[in-house]
């Protein structure tokens, strides 16, 4: 009985306790491979692995991809959730290691940060159960168990903190709060490329309602409110401004649409069918066209539950007169939440079609059953505002009645939490693991605008890649001489060059605005031959045995762009320390 009081006094040691079923899996050995990016996860790690390794803070190239020719990949997909887990990696957990904790951590994010924001509107217990209701939602589930969304995933950790931050602003607007809505933005906006079109729109619509609301609670326009949260928005976008620069500068440098084949990412066929938001049957298939898909895309139980019965009495309190401010004020809070979550909810549907035909970039969300993510943010919200007005004894405390609750939402979802285990094999960790990907799912190969012959269909580098024999690098197209490899690195290779009369060499490695090069340490230039159809790096070397090395440089854009996240950052932390720093002058 103790112990039980001492729960119910805690409830954020309660909802600890209780993540262990969501992600106690991780803890079997072995990985979940045939979840649909799972190996994704692994290889992408191991990518970054080898960039840091050779002295990229922010790795931007990965040389295994593209048959070994290698691809610019972290300049197009946010890198952020893949270089926490390199630290995990390079302290000794392994690649495997590494992202198993980072699985783990997201899933405890998610329901902590939930039930902070849950907390700080409703109360502490409608917080426990709005962060156990995000954890446990089956599209969340589904991020790890089913599909192997690992940044995605990371990044649905992080969507309560965003809100939470910028309530914090509108709310009481300081120099310290605008910071953290900044850094939580920024930090959303480098973790999942997708992500910049599922929240930050809903967020400004949100922000704007919430803004609304304070001028009509107070008879004239937040302006001091107003000015934070766009300063706080401007901080974040420029706070990943290394990503996003980039992504804006260069997409004309790579084939876009080969990331978007019809076959399987044909938007128009893969809107969700309206009972398909109540079907809780579970599988571990794919997303196909038509109403049977082979993986759950419900809303959830509980979650549709309390979201309906949300609505007539958000209505009914809106309607009563006599009420308190703040009962009205909770109200006006549900409905906006309400709404949000119908606007993304209608995003999944086909009625939504003229929407994506029309709004530029949407289609990269390549899916619209992603929109489930703000759906399973904002209903928990209003579930948490529903068990607010029926219990306001909880807002100060776990009501005994909660436990039930949280036990039934857990039975709901027991069954959703259990991925397909299997072994993994030290290649599934190596950068071969790459290679066999590819070979397994060719469209997955990508390749840069100056390659004429597209996607490749094979390299020099592919034989040894499945030997697992040391990588041939490069070798001399014009002139006599042998070339003989010396490292091969996450966007840096180095080769010995004897030749018999000045020659010409040419890496296996796509050319792409940043690979610079030196002979014997002297800068020379790199080039490419437009009849070259895969594009490869080419180097003039004069006769003799030199050393040519070739490195994945900042171009002036990227330069820039992480100055101003550098900047950023550095604001960041004289806004956050601003009061302690003027109590001092003072």
């Amino acid at each position: 009985m103790h112990r039980l009081r001492t729960l119910l006094a805690s409830p954020l040691t309660l909802l600890l306790l209780l993540s262990v079923f969501a992600w106690a899996s991780l803890l079997a050995p072995g990985y979940f491979l045939r979840a649909h990016d799972a190996r994704h996860s692994l290889i992408w790690l191991s990518e970054i692995h080898q960039g840091v390794e050779s002295g990229f803070l922010w790795p931007r190239w990965a040389p295994d991809h593209a048959q070994g020719y290698g691809y610019p990949l972290f300049t197009f997909y946010a890198p952020l959730a893949f270089l926490i887990a390199e630290i995990f990696n390079l302290l000794g957990a392994g690649i495997l290691g590494a992202i198993k904790i980072v699985w783990a951590l997201a899933t405890i994010l998610a329901g902590v940060s939930m039930y902070q924001l849950g907390k700080r509107l409703w109360g502490v217990g409608p917080g426990f159960i709005a962060g156990l209701l995000y954890m446990f939602a089956p599209y969340h589930l589904v991020n790890m168990v089913v599909r192997g969304a690992f940044a995605e995933f990371v990044a649905l950790a992080i969507y309560p903190w965003v809100i939470l931050a910028f309530w914090n602003v509108l709310e009481r607007p300081r120099a310290r709060g605008a910071a953290l809505a900044a850094l939580s933005l920024g930090a959303l906006l480098l973790t999942h490329s997708v992500t910049i079109m599922l929240l930050p729109p809903l967020l400004a619509l949100l922000i704007l309602y919430w803004l609304v609301m304070a001028w009509r609670r107070e008879g004239k326009p937040p302006v001091r409110a107003t000015l934070y949260a766009l300063a706080a928005g401007v901080l974040g976008g420029m706070l990943a401004a290394i990503f996003l620069l980039p992504v804006l500068g260069e997409t004309k440098y790579i084939v876009v649409d080969q990331w978007l084949p019809a076959e399987s990412y044909n938007y128009p066929e893969q809107f969700l069918y309206l009972f398909q938001w109540f079907d809780f049957q579970w599988g571990y298939g794919f997303a196909l066209p038509g109403p049977n898909d082979g993986m759950n895309l419900s809303i959830g139980l509980w979650l549709a539950t309390l979201g309906v019965a949300a609505l007539p009495l958000t209505f009914a309190r809106l309607r009563a007169r006599g009420r308190d401010e703040e009962s009205r004020r909770g109200a006006w809070l549900m409905a906006g939440f309400l709404a949000a979550a119908a606007v993304a909810l209608f995003a999944t549907l086909a009625p939504s079609q003229t929407f994506w035909d029309v709004v530029p970039m949407i289609k990269l969300v390549q899916f619209p059953f992603r929109f489930l993510a703000p759906v399973i943010l904002f209903l928990s919200l209003t579930a948490a505002g529903t068990v607010a007005a029926l219990l306001p004894s909880a807002r100060d405390e776990l009501h005994p009645v909660l436990l039930a609750l949280a036990a039934a939402i857990l039975l709901a979802s027991w069954a959703y939490a259990r991925p397909q285990h299997t072994d993994v094999t030290p290649r599934d960790v190596s950068p071969a693991a790459d290679i066999f990907f590819e070979l397994d799912y060719p469209d997955m190969r990508g390749s840069t605008a100056f390659a004429s012959a597209g996607k490749p269909a094979t390299s020099p580098k592919i034989d040894a890649y499945v030997q697992g024999e040391p990588l041939p690098l490069a070798e001399i197209i014009r002139g006599e001489g042998k070339v003989e490899a010396v490292h091969h690195g996450g966007g840096e290779d180095v080769v010995r060059v004897q030749a018999q009369t000045p020659a010409t060499v040419r890496f296996y490695t796509y050319w792409y605005p940043g690979w610079r090069a030196w002979v014997d340490g002297e800068p020379v230039e790199t080039r490419y031959d437009p009849d070259d159809p895969n594009a490869l790096i080419l180097v003039d070397v004069p006769a003799g045995e030199h050393v040519v090395r070739i490195r994945f440089t900042n171009t002036p854009l990227r330069t820039a762009a992480a100055l101003i996240s550098l900047l950023t950052l550095l604001i960041l932390g004289i806004l956050f320390f601003w009061d302690t720093i003027r109590s001092h002058a003072s």
